[in-house]
């Protein structure tokens, strides 16, 4: 079926009422903000090389087409007035091509070439509640002189530039005045401080820099693709003087240009699996366009996140493909903290055997991959411990691979072997903070904050302070107030896109680090990546519990755990979330067993009730910083140890033998596996894997048979750890036969203190998914609307045992068993 690239890209429902977009970041009273902080200038472009097709003017404007070796990669900038994404269904800030006949901005007349002038203004836009909207930031200052939106038939609008003052290429912190009230602007892309205060971030096209590329949403049928892209021309006129498009690295026959500025190209014939159509633009004056990428897949149907498990692979404790290259510390650093030679030659191993797919995983989480710091340093709080960096939490360089974890080339075969088989991958990105011995601490210290330690100098607790404390004291806080250190960092984590051809983030420590981060990040990624339809996912961590809140003291406000992980989530941030209210929960009622399965439906019914729809939030029972499933579900007394032999933990949690312990994790498994959002599996977790608390949680991966020789533990895994690993893929196998699984509507059928049965259900799939902690049990499960779609059904996992009786389902689940019924035609 022919259709606009749209796979990854989210459709966000957004109206500017509010109810069907995601909760908003707080509203701001009219206290006068600070006085502003000085802005830096623009960054510049970062090139993926390789050969290219340029289209060059010949003799009197004649185009040819001439083959080029390629321009070096250096040192990769962002441009910050991103052209607007073709998803961006809230609205960016309009700033888009000028009219064929505009003027330049030096008043010249129009000439008749082809190609449009960047435009030079920028347009805000508010179609929301309110009688009256003015537009106050640091180019009005602020509540001095206010410039007031026009209301037009679609809301109200303003039209921003140089005539205003506005220098091109610069951002303006600014907010909207409704009705009185001061709020940050929904439809903005960018954000900025000014003082302590968050803004929204008024971007001036950087009209002046050189030509702009902008791209329509590419058009993919079957194994061919059809992009339309536009050239802009630089406010002095400039012409372009080469057009170059390039498919997976190669170059394209250079189309000729069509009125208007814009170019066609198609290619077809294209194998299964991920490509990039890259476009580079210089004009006379030798500028270079900021480059424009547009990646898509050609696969049977569109992608979706929530189709499959995202996996965490941690990468040194999880299979030794290169022993070679094994560098542990070693006394006195204990065996738990050490390197233990986990690399990503091993996981390219991994994938290849098949293991990823048969436990219905489509998305891989890599710990961080930078170069790590040599040596060891003390636990947080200076402790006599001494800890190894082999978690990859305290980089000491933006773009290195480091070598233990196999380098440069093992990435790329990573993601190659990935995406051979239609499995994304996420990069760990860490942008709350460096290791002292970085290179960018060396060179420019005022990008960083080294204040007070989360959670261990008075005044300085995690939530109390979460944007400037330091996780430890050799580990300097990014200060993203300051415009060096966010251009750098978003260079940073464009260049892992660009390099690898990663799929996105999972951003750590998103609640330690400024809104600006996130935002101005993505504003950077659609521009680059995403014009063309694709969407660069990100996945962020906000560690909070149910009851945290927290005020900025400037008028933002999360009122709760909720408020705070959804003010960073939007088409114009991060696309989910870690959902840590409900983990905290659900750990309880289905590892502990100390909710009632009533309790359990609350928690899933509030997450659907706070998070937006299409939120792409990450539910998980386990990781990497916590003790491990297994232990908890064996209620081990050493469950909260960290190192032998450290106060009164004379042992650490052994590996469960009890049968009804994994009894337990298959329940808990079921039901992670079949809750709306896409599901975590930790690495180990699936074979239930013991371990105390972080370092402990981060042991070994067992391995066994053809992949024997990955193995770092030698240990063999038990019946019951295999059997566990056998449930999961039967799940796997239970999702792929019934989509309602993942991404139906979802409804409880019956709920006591001990059983739990909920359907899922779309227009032609269904299923009935069952939790029972108790006694064997038959319970009259009530099918209400859904009874006409179970005239006929299948037992796709466990050992049910299902009758109807009009229009109930009398329904028999052995003592402590969990089970799926999958509707049949």
């Amino acid at each position: 079926m022919r259709h606009a690239l749209w796979a990854v890209a989210l459709l966000w429902a957004c109206d500017d009422g509010g109810s069907a977009t995601p909760r908003p970041v707080g509203v701001l009273d009219a206290a006068r903000p600070p006085a502003p902080r000085a802005d830096g200038g623009q960054p510049g472009a970062m090139d993926g090389g390789g050969a290219r097709a340029r289209t060059r003017r010949g003799p009197g404007g004649r185009r040819s087409t001439a083959p080029d070796a390629g321009r070096p990669t250096g040192d990769a900038d962002v441009d910050d007035a991103a052209a607007p994404r073709a998803d961006a269904a809230p609205g960016d800030l309009d700033a888009g091509p000028a009219p064929d006949a505009a003027p330049s901005a030096d008043g010249r007349p129009p000439d008749d070439a082809p190609w449009p002038l960047r435009a030079c203004t920028v347009t805000l836009r508010y179609s929301g509640p309110g009688a009256a909207v003015q537009v106050a930031g640091e180019f009005t200052g602020w509540a001095d002189a206010p410039r007031a939106m026009e209301r037009g038939a679609d809301g109200f609008a303003l039209t921003l530039g140089p005539a205003d003052g506005l220098e091109p290429g610069a951002r303006y912190a600014y907010k909207l005045i409704v009705d009185g009230a001061w709020q940050l602007d929904p439809r903005n892309t960018h954000r900025k401080y000014d003082g302590d205060c968050v803004n929204s971030g008024l971007q001036v096209p950087a009209c002046d820099a050189g030509p702009a590329i902008v791209a329509a949403p590419l058009d993919v049928d079957g194994d061919a693709v059809t992009a339309r892209v536009q050239v802009q021309r630089a406010a002095d006129a400039a012409l372009p003087a080469s057009v170059e498009f390039t498919l997976d690295g190669a170059a394209l026959p250079a189309p000729a240009v069509e009125d208007g500025g814009w170019y066609t190209v198609s290619a077809d014939g294209l194998a299964t699996g991920k490509h990039r159509l890259s476009v580079r633009v210089t004009d006379d004056a030798g500028r270079d366009a900021e480059p424009v990428d547009l990646p898509f897949w050609i696969e049977d149907s569109p992608f979706d996140w929530r189709s499959g498990a995202l996996y965490l692979l941690f990468i040194d404790r999880f299979a030794n493909g290169d022993r070679d290259a094994d560098r542990p510390v070693g006394d006195p650093v204990e065996y738990t903290a050490d390197w233990h030679g986990g690399d990503l030659w091993g996981g390219v191993e991994v994938i290849e055997s098949g293991y990823f797919e048969r436990l219905g995983v489509k998305t891989i989480w890599l710990s961080p991959v930078n170069l790590q710091v040599d040596g060891h340093f003390a636990e947080r709080g200076d402790g006599p411990r001494r800890i190894a960096a082999y978690h990859g939490y305290w980089p000491i360089d933006g773009r290195q691979v480091d070598p233990r974890l196999g380098g440069d080339a093992a990435l790329h075969a990573f993601v190659q072997a990935a995406h051979a088989r239609g499995i994304r991958v996420l990069l760990d990105l860490i942008n709350n903070q460096i290791h002292e011995q970085h290179a960018y601490y060396d060179t420019h210290p005022e990008w960083f904050r080294t204040g007070c330690v989360c959670g261990l100098d008075p005044g300085c607790g995690w939530s109390e302070r979460p944007l400037d404390c330091l996780f430890a004291r050799y580990l300097p806080d990014i200060n993203w107030r300051v415009p060096g250190a966010e251009r750098q960092f978003i260079a940073d984590a464009l260049y892992w896109i660009d390099t690898f051809d990663v799929d996105g983030f999972r951003v750590d420590a998103v609640k330690h680090v400024e809104t600006t981060s996130i935002y101005n990040l993505r504003a950077a990624l659609a521009r680059r990546y995403e014009q063309g339809g694709h969407r660069v996912v990100m996945l962020g961590e906000t560690a909070v519990g149910e009851g945290d809140s927290f005020s900025d003291g400037c008028g933002v406000v999360y009122g709760d755990g909720y408020d705070w992980i959804s003010a960073y989530v939007g088409p114009n941030a991060l696309d989910g979330q870690f959902d840590f209210p409900s983990h905290h929960r659900m750990q309880h009622g289905l590892l502990t067993g100390s909710l009632a399965m009533r309790a359990l439906e609350q928690t899933v019914a509030t997450l659907e009730q706070r998070y937006a729809p299409e939120a792409l939030h990450v539910q998980f029972l386990g990781s990497h910083d916590s003790s491990r499933m297994a232990t908890r579900a064996a209620s081990d007394p050493a469950e909260g140890c960290r190192f032998r032999d450290d106060g009164p933990c004379a042992s650490l949690p052994a590996t469960p033998v009890d049968p009804a312990v994994f009894q337990r994790l298959r329940r808990a498994w079921t039901f992670l596996l079949t809750l709306p959002g896409i599901p975590l599996i930790y690495n180990g977790d699936e074979v239930g894997l013991a371990g105390g608390n972080d370092p402990d949680s981060r042991r070994d991966m067992r391995w066994e048979g053809a992949l024997a020789d990955l193995a770092m533990d030698p240990a063999p895994l038990s019946a019951e750890q295999r059997g566990l690993r056998a449930w999961i893929e039967a799940i796997g196998g239970a999702r792929a036969a019934h989509p309602a699984l993942w991404r139906g509507a979802r409804r409880e059928l019956w709920v006591d203190d001990d059983v739990y049965v909920q359907a899922r259900w779309t227009a032609d799939d269904a299923a009935i998914v069952v939790l029972n902690r108790g006694a064997a049990v038959t319970v009259p499960v009530p099918l209400g609307p859904l009874a006409e779609r179970f005239a006929a059904f299948e037992v796709a996992l466990g050992d049910l045992q299902a009758r109807r009786e009009g229009a109930t389902l009398m329904l028999t689940v052995p003592a402590g068993e969990s089970g799926i019924l999958g509707e049949t035609e």
